[in-house]
């Protein structure tokens, strides 16, 4: 059973048309060391959070 999903492209949004993929790319390419950055700042903010608001009354 082959199920084949087509998206729609009924409407094509400016940014979409004039992104430049190949500058992306290289950018991506250059800079994806910030990743783990990032993550860890996130994780600590999402898990500092719930450390912080575990004793709060509710």
């Amino acid at each position: 059973m082959n199920v084949e999903i087509t998206p729609n492209y009924s409407y094509i949004f400016d940014f979409e048309n004039e992104f430049i993929h190949q500058d992306t790319r290289v950018w991506m390419v250059k800079n994806w060391t910030y990743v783990f950055y990032y993550c860890g700042i996130y994780m600590a903010v999402i898990f500092g959070g719930q450390h912080f608001m575990q004793n709060r009354p509710r």
